[in-house]
């Protein structure tokens, strides 16, 4: 992924995804946010304006959280809607970036493996999956192609308008709940939203 590439559409993103999607894109991000225990260590890669983050202190105040996203833009905003009193370790850069000494309770990653390929998502898990406790939680909400025409129109106008803009390298949606499982994630609960085209899942390792 590349560094800076969503900086351009920052101010916008939320607005983008909200007049699309109204609030269920929003309300599939938060689902499992519950289910987060107290005082974990979360790891959010790819946490994009920080609205999601100021949900998870707002519940989850004593969690300590290590937000990660390639967008300095993206950094920026999150870091203006943090109060104080919350620890969050903000880091510019991508899954590569990680802090490896830390041992995450909860992994988030929401609208975020949509960005690789197939190939490329086996590695970033395992990758991903190194740097967690066991027993470890992992919230992945994203998109879900069932194969409807107007989903397929959608992706493809989503994936045109981020080459675009964002300079992404991806343009197709990745089979991302199937990689889930094949890197021994075992999951525990999911729904649906936008009539199924947005999924949200918890695993655990």
């Amino acid at each position: 992924m590349k560094l800076n590439g969503f900086d351009r559409i920052a101010f916008i993103y939320d607005l983008l995804a909200s007049l699309i999607f109204r609030k269920e894109i929003t309300e599939s991000q938060k689902y499992f946010l519950n289910k987060i225990p107290d005082y974990s260590k979360v790891l959010m890669l790819g946490g994009g304006t920080g609205w999601l983050l100021a949900e998870l202190l707002k519940s989850k105040p004593n969690c300590e959280v290590w937000y990660i996203d390639a967008s300095e833009k993206m950094i920026s905003l999150s870091k203006s809607r943090i109060e104080t009193g919350h620890t969050v370790h903000f880091i510019h850069g991508t899954e590569q970036d990680t802090p490896a000494s830390i041992n995450y309770d909860v992994v988030i990653t929401n609208f975020y493996l949509d960005l690789f390929t197939d190939h490329q998502l086996t590695e970033i898990l395992n990758k991903i999956l190194r740097s967690m406790k066991p027993g470890a939680h992992w919230i992945a909400t994203d998109f879900i192609d069932n194969k409807k025409w107007w989903q397929g129109m959608m992706l493809k106008m989503m994936y045109w308008f981020f080459r675009i803009t964002c300079n992404i390298e991806s343009h197709q949606l990745p089979e991302w709940d199937k990689s889930m499982e094949k890197v021994g994630l075992k999951e525990i609960g999911s729904k649906t939203f936008y009539r199924g085209f947005i999924k949200t899942t918890l695993y655990q390792v």
